[in-house]
């Protein structure tokens, strides 16, 4: 599980490669317990990104 301070790289295709970013904030919705993150990229840029496109979920 991700969590805020942890640093990722932009998974998804298309994108600058190697693109990388620190967790700066983690949104669960109540209504499936599905995470977001909200990424504060290299670039500046900020956005929430699902945590599913970072690898499979922990148990």
């Amino acid at each position: 599980m991700l969590k805020p301070g942890d640093t990722v790289r932009d998974p998804r295709p298309g994108v600058q490669p190697g693109r990388e970013g620190e967790v700066i904030q983690v949104l669960t919705n109540p209504a499936c317990l599905m995470r977001t993150v909200v990424v504060a990229w290299s670039d500046g840029e900020s956005e929430e990104v699902e945590e599913t496109l970072f690898g499979p979920l922990d148990d």
